[in-house]
């Protein structure tokens, strides 16, 4: 088992995008004094979306509104998403930054080794890596996202073909002046839910029997009058219930590295190397424990609670 502890990706280390903001269905940005009916959608500098709770004007910005007061007093606004712009590097993996035939993010990330991208959309990621500001290219890999497995000539002819969801690279060169550019491309509309820069580590080797599953959070509606049922899609979040095996005298190490991440999202790779996609999370670590056993071999079992 490995994690990548995630870069904060912040105005400083997003260097450029090819996704504006705003774009797509971005509102406008709040404007103190307006009055704003219910469910109305602002933006803010800060890179997120906000929805008045109650019709009126207030002057007070809508991230200083989220809370109440006093037990009297209602907020006015409830945080909702991030920006286009911003949405493939909050902390959901379900929001995607969306754009047109290409989408290309250039970072200045500091010291990192591993890249992750998650919920993918589209036909290629490129991504590349030079050692500054206009240094030389110390990396580059072309990765499609074409996974499909092909039969016959119907399924070549006539079946959309199977996309890749996640890339996982750890083998980056770590540069602390490093600009790593990711673009993916593809017809039509390309999206990414996640990209992640950050540093790898190992916490010791996954055993046989650990399992993989997706929470659903879609609901069911019965109408009351007819009886039918309907559904509506949710979001969904993926978890993780695994038992590593670590050596005898690593377990205070590894317990620091585990309990460095209680909650704080990391990327964890069940596989060691993400290639087993079910086995990649990005997520926090509910809870964990070590299987003593003083001799040569110790056991940690723990659940990865992925976010939405």
């Amino acid at each position: 088992m490995k994690f990548i502890n995630p870069v904060t990706v912040t105005d400083a280390v997003l260097l450029s995008s090819s996704v504006a903001e705003p774009s797509g269905s971005d509102p406008a940005l709040w404007s103190a004094g307006t009055a704003y009916g219910r469910d109305a959608l602002v933006r803010r500098p800060n890179h997120r979306i906000y929805k008045r709770l109650a019709p009126g004007t207030t002057a007070t910005a809508p991230e200083d509104d989220l809370s109440p007061v006093s037990p009297a007093t209602e907020a006015n606004w409830k945080d909702m998403l991030p920006t286009n712009m911003w949405a493939m590097f909050d902390q959901e993996v379900n929001t995607q930054t969306v754009a047109t035939g290409s989408l290309s993010v250039t970072l200045a990330p500091g010291f990192a080794n591993s890249l992750v991208l998650m919920e993918l959309e589209g036909a290629q990621a490129v991504v590349s890596e030079t050692s500054s500001a206009g240094g030389p290219t110390v990396y580059s890999r072309t990765i499609p996202l074409d996974v499909s497995s092909v039969t016959d000539w119907y399924q070549y002819f006539f079946e959309p073909f199977t996309q890749r969801k996640t890339v996982v690279l750890t083998d980056l060169p770590p540069y602390l002046n490093a600009r790593v550019t990711v673009t993916i491309t593809g017809t039509g509309e390309v999206r990414c839910g996640q990209c992640v820069l950050g540093t790898l580590y190992s916490v010791g080797g996954t055993q046989k029997g650990a399992t993989a599953g997706v929470r659903d959070y879609s609901k069911n509606e019965t109408d009351p009058e007819t009886q039918v049922v309907s559904l509506k899609p949710g979001k969904r979040r993926r978890t993780l219930r695994a038992r590593l095996e670590v050596p005898n005298g690593a377990e205070s190490a590894i317990h620091a590295l585990l309990e460095s991440r209680l909650g704080r999202n990391s990327v964890w790779l069940g596989d060691d190397v993400g290639v087993v996609d079910p086995l990649v999370v990005f997520g926090f670590t509910e809870d964990f424990e070590l299987e003593y056993q003083g001799v040569a071999k110790n056991y940690y079992s723990f659940t990865i609670q992925g976010t939405t």
